[in-house]
C-alpha cells in the first residue's frame, strides 16, 4: 500500500514538472525577466522609438533648428534662412524701397542699434526689421520765361518732409503766382511725395 502510495505521488511531481517544463517561454533575461510583455515586443518598440529618434535629428541637421526672418518694412522681399543655435546669420542683399535708403537691420527692442553679422549669433527663432531713412530729392525749376533768382537751377528736398522755402522767379509784365505740379500747386508747407527727381513749374498771372 505504502509503495502504491509513492508511485502516485512521484507521478503527480513528475507531471507537474512536465506543465511547468511545458509552459511557452515568453520572457528573455535581463532586464525582461520580472516583465508581463513578450521579448518580441519589447524589442520592437525600443526599435520603433530610436527610428523615430534618428529621423528625428536628419530632419532637425537638414532643415535647422531656427528661423531667421527679414521683415522689410515696405521694401523688396528677402528670403528668410534656416539656421542651428549658434551659427552666424548670412548678410542678405540690400532690399530696395522707392524713396528711401537702407540703414541697416535691427531687432524688436533694439531699435537704436544695428545687426552686426559679423558678431551676432542665432539663439531661437528672430526677425530681423529694415531701418529706412527718407532719401534726399532733387527738385528742378521751370521758370515758363522768367527769370531764377541768383540763377537757381535745381534744390534739394527730403522724401515725405515738406519743400521748405522756395525760390520766387520774376517775369517782366506778369506776377508770380506758385509753383505747379501735375496740376497741384506747391507750397513751402507742401509734403514731397515724389519719390524721384520731379520739375516744379511757375503759373503767372
Amino acid at each position: 500500500m505504502e509503495n502504491r502510495q509513492q508511485i502516485d505521488e512521484i507521478d503527480e511531481s513528475t507531471q507537474g514538472a512536465e506543465s511547468v517544463s511545458g509552459r511557452p517561454r515568453r520572457f528573455g533575461r535581463g532586464i525582461y525577466d520580472k516583465t508581463d510583455t513578450p521579448i518580441r515586443l519589447l524589442d520592437g518598440f525600443i526599435a520603433g522609438i530610436i527610428i523615430i529618434i534618428v529621423v528625428m535629428v536628419a530632419v532637425f541637421a537638414i532643415f535647422g533648428g531656427f528661423t531667421v526672418s527679414f521683415n522689410t518694412s515696405g521694401g523688396t522681399e528677402i528670403a528668410s534662412q534656416k539656421l542651428r543655435y549658434g551659427n552666424y546669420v548670412e548678410e542678405p542683399e540690400e532690399p530696395v524701397r522707392q524713396g528711401y535708403i537702407f540703414a541697416g537691420w535691427y531687432y524688436e527692442g533694439h531699435e537704436n542699434e544695428t545687426w552686426d553679422f559679423s558678431v551676432g549669433t542665432v539663439g531661437g527663432d528672430l526677425e530681423l526689421i529694415a531701418r529706412w531713412e527718407p532719401a534726399k530729392v532733387t527738385v528742378k525749376f521751370d521758370a515758363d520765361g522768367g527769370q531764377m533768382p541768383d540763377g537757381t537751377e535745381s534744390m534739394e528736398v527730403t522724401y515725405q518732409e515738406e519743400y521748405g522755402e522756395l525760390p520766387i522767379p520774376q517775369k517782366e509784365g506778369c506776377r508770380f503766382a506758385g509753383w505747379m505740379y501735375s496740376g497741384e500747386e506747391i507750397t513751402a508747407e507742401s509734403v514731397v511725395a515724389m519719390p524721384g527727381e520731379h520739375v516744379l513749374t511757375a503759373l503767372w498771372e
